[in-house]
């Protein structure tokens, strides 16, 4: 839960439309159909884009709250804020890629089943 709740808000977005991708990637595992793939990759594509654009926007937050709260520099330093900062700015990426690596390999099975 902590790391959900690090990435912020963008982690609801792309944990929507990840589950939406990898319900249908499953769906179209189990019955492969042509019209589906680009609607699938689509939904990839809106998943990849919410995990770089919940970076930025964590990336962002990092950048205008550290100075603005200077006492969190002298309690920790500058390094270990920036570095807990961008490590929790990450977040999104790390569940983007594993939402989108699932989604890949479904999809990889259906268009593997569809070709046979």
């Amino acid at each position: 839960m902590a790391f959900f709740l690090m990435g912020g808000f963008p982690m609801m977005v792309i944990t929507v439309f990840g589950l939406l991708g990898v319900v249908n990637s499953a769906r179209f595992a189990w019955a492969p159909g042509p019209g589906r793939v680009g609607y699938l990759l689509a939904i990839g594509a809106a998943v990849a884009f919410a995990g770089v654009g919940g970076m930025a926007v964590d990336l962002y937050t990092v950048a205008m709250q550290v100075p603005r709260h200077p006492e969190w520099v002298e309690e920790g330093g500058l390094a270990m804020v920036l570095l807990q900062g961008f490590g929790e700015s990450l977040t999104p990426v790390v569940l983007a890629s594993g939402v989108l690596m699932a989604q890949a390999l479904l999809l990889a099975l259906g268009l593997r089943r569809m070709s046979a």
